[in-house]
């Protein structure tokens, strides 16, 4: 129980501090808000500030609780002092008594659901993953470390800084009751949006779509930040109506701060930024205006860019690798990743729409069976209020195909329900009797035992009210052993000692798991070592190829090898194991004083140098022409051939081998070389890759079951230079031996 106590304080301080801050601003800046719609907007508001609070507060290294539980206390308490806390401004029309029947009930009965989701132990896949995996990373280094092999560390995290404090006090559940924090506050700006229209009716219908909405049910009661998204493009619009409708210059502050909060929440939440400045830019017509928003929204931005360029010399990490290089991710990655949120499996796109919205096992949740009705919006383009609600939503919408997960659609979803609430039921007479029975069949039909009708078996979304495990009746670690993965990192935990680094052909939650796990993906590092592994097994992948180039000797300092073909695989790459360098059949030795050289990926050229045929240097980009490896030996040197040891898996590469001239030109020494069939048969490509990731500093393995390389391993670990440790749960754990090639 004191779990659970921990868990609601650490949630309800930090919410508290955020509307705190935010009244406190719209204070100072003396901006009249209706009472309806002063919570909502402060909240989001001051969430907005505190984060960069803590934000800095993790870059000097005071992340201590203390120090976060002072902030927390400290913008209360502030707020208290000044009277900002009270909620003041004009009361509104009252709610009709038919309005409050419909809605206390059915936002009551969701509240519930979500409350006591959120309240019991977080064991949500990103939840647990990333989103808290490096909160917890922070709180135990104090503040923000150097991670350079972890791609989700170089997302901007807006909302996470505010799990930050929660999670210190109330630890995991803590930081999602703050998630659900701001699902409360959408649904509240929503219904302040449609009374501030005079149209409440189809305010509690547009927040009741969204808030009900199977999808943001499941997430916003997860550690996750998509509803939290959500929640700060709408308040982004609301500053920017309220702007327009009173034209008061000091409003253009918070339309800044939001916008630019947007971009520190989840990049692809940066068109906000985007909308803002051009709806002021339409509506002013004036430059300062445009100027003032620009530099709000460049103090949420410009914290985030300026960490990733200190960290991975790259400001929109980990994306822009091609542009911003770096030796921390590859480009072919950022490929690939890109193509895969691209597809979700999903091979023909026109189901798109079905499986958005009553499907939802290959896109990862549903919005409900009511949007299916979501054409219906475009009728609200009769009114001017409708029209810009559509263009809020269709420019929010724009980044949806480049990942095109369900919980993507999270951050447009308040605009579109609102679009369709005022579509079918404004400007009517019979209009509340529309939207009360819209409620209602959304309500059951995304009721979580009525939803499962419908959608696939396997859709993310909630399934009961989780009272027990939310009151620790049911015992937190109990709970979660039920989830295979949580025991899997508890068992990780306790087979690899502290401060080792584990190489991961899978994952586990990493939010319970005090350990630095390698995942095969997030970074240049652990690719390049996977690829060891996978050119182990792999035949396509293994030196079988030897290219020699002859040529007649040639003295000089300075060789090159360069590819010159434009291949149309975007996929191919160009790959070497080891280039040599000889005379009269005799391997010129390799010394200190060799400078070597690449292009692309410089970074690992020491793969084709290296001596072992269980390593490779490859572009990990798409292979141009140009590319090249540039060998100066420090001293004239005669040579005759060059050998390069290769693998059969790239197509259309063309090289030629070439020496640098006395004026420093490039001179070509050979083309179209002979190709042989290299016989390794004595050499251990599976020890050989052990050695190379145990010299790295790298002394446990973790598979999966179900992972085709697990099965090679699990057959003789031996063979591998490994000893199986520990297995359950759907893993196993090796340790490596150190072993020889």
């Amino acid at each position: 129980m004191i779990l659970a106590l921990a868990a609601l304080l650490g949630a309800a301080l930090t919410a508290a501090a955020c509307y705190a801050a935010g009244a406190m601003l719209i204070d100072k800046l003396g901006l009249t808000l209706r009472r309806f719609e002063r919570a909502p907007l402060a909240f989001t508001l001051g969430a907005a500030c505190l984060h960069l609070a803590v934000f800095a507060i993790l870059t000097v290294h005071l992340a201590y609780w203390p120090v976060l539980t002072a902030l927390l206390l400290g913008a209360i308490g502030g707020a208290l002092a000044k009277g900002s806390w009270k909620l003041r401004g004009e009361q509104g029309e009252p709610l009709s008594v038919n309005l409050k029947r419909i809605c206390i009930p059915s936002f009551g009965i969701f509240i519930l659901l979500y409350f006591f989701h959120a309240w019991a132990p977080e064991m949500s896949p990103d939840g647990s993953g990333y989103h808290l995996g490096n909160v917890v990373r922070e709180l135990r280094a104090h503040g923000f470390e150097r991670i350079t092999t972890d791609m989700y560390a170089t997302l901007s995290a807006g909302i996470e800084m505010l799990f930050v404090p929660a999670f210190a006090i109330g630890r995991h559940s803590a930081a999602a009751l703050v998630h659900l924090a701001f699902l409360v506050a959408l649904a509240l700006a929503m219904f302040a949006y449609g009374r501030r229209l005079g149209m409440p009716w189809v305010g509690a219908a547009g927040a009741f779509l969204t808030f009900a909405s199977p999808v943001v049910g499941i997430d916003g009661s997860s550690a996750y930040n998509d509803v939290g998204v959500a929640a700060v493009v709408f308040s982004a619009f609301y500053w920017l109506e309220i702007w327009d409708e009173t034209r008061d210059s000091r409003a253009l502050v918070p339309v800044g701060l939001m916008a630019g909060y947007a971009y520190a929440t989840k990049y692809t939440a940066f068109v906000m930024v985007l909308f803002a400045l051009g709806f002021v830019a339409w509506r002013a017509r004036k430059v300062r205006p445009l100027i003032t928003v620009a530099l709000f929204s460049s103090a949420m931005i410009v914290p985030w860019m300026l960490k990733d360029w200190i960290v991975v010399q790259n400001p929109i990490a980990p994306f822009g690798n091609a542009i911003f290089r770096n030796p921390y991710f590859h480009p072919m990655f950022e490929k690939n990743y890109a193509e895969d949120l691209r597809s979700y499996g999903v091979t023909d796109k026109r189901t798109l729409p079905l499986e958005v919205t009553i499907r939802g096992e290959k896109t990862q949740g549903i919005l409900g069976l009511t949007f299916l009705a979501a054409p219906l919006a475009l009728l609200a383009l009769r009114y001017r209020h409708g029209r810009r609600l559509l263009a809020a939503g269709l420019v929010l919408g724009i980044t949806y195909f480049a990942n095109i997960g369900t919980r993507f659609l999270i951050p447009p979803l308040p605009f579109l329900s609102l679009a369709m609430a005022m579509g079918i039921g404004g400007g009517f007479g019979i209009g509340p009797p529309i939207l009360g029975a819209l409620m209602v069949f959304h309500a059951v039909s995304s009721w979580p035992p009525e939803m499962r009708h419908y959608a696939d078996h396997f859709v993310w979304g909630l399934n009961h009210i989780l009272f027990e495990q939310a009151l620790r009746i049911v015992p937190q670690d109990q709970y979660l052993r039920t989830e295979r993965d949580y025991s899997a990192a508890r068992l990780v935990e306790a087979t690899v000692p502290a401060g080792e680094r584990i190489l991961g052909l899978r994952g586990v939650p990493y939010a319970y798991c005090n350990r630095e796990i390698l995942s095969t993906y997030q970074s240049a590092l652990s690719q390049t070592l996977i690829d060891f592994i996978n050119a182990s097994i792999i035949e396509d992948y293994q030196p079988t190829v030897v290219e020699s180039f002859k040529f007649q000797e040639r003295s000089g300092s300075r060789f090159r090898v360069l590819q010159t073909a434009t291949v149309h695989d975007a996929n191919a790459q160009w790959s070497v194991h080891e280039l040599r360098f000889f005379h009269n059949g005799i391997e010129i030795p390799r010394r200190p004083e060799w400078r070597i050289q690449a292009w692309t990926n410089p970074w690992e050229v020491q793969l084709a140098f290296d001596n072992s045929l269980a390593t490779r240097w490859r572009t990990w980009e798409t292979v141009k022409p140009g590319d090249f490896l540039d060998v100066d030996f420090g001293r004239d040197e005669v040579v005759d051939e060059a050998r390069l040891d290769t693998s059969p898996d790239y197509y259309e590469i063309r090289i030629q081998v070439e020496a640098m001239d006395s004026n420093g030109k490039w001179v070509e020494l050979a083309r179209d070389p002979k190709a042989v069939l290299a016989d390794h048969s004595k050499y251990s490509l599976r020890r050989a890759a052990i050695y190379e990731i145990n010299a790295r500093g790298i002394h446990y393995l973790l598979a999966g079951e179900d992972d085709f390389r697990a099965d090679d391993i699990r057959d003789d670990p031996e063979a591998w230079g490994m000893t199986q440790v520990a297995s359950g749960y759907g893993i196993k754990i090796y340790k490596l031996n150190g072993a020889t090639k």
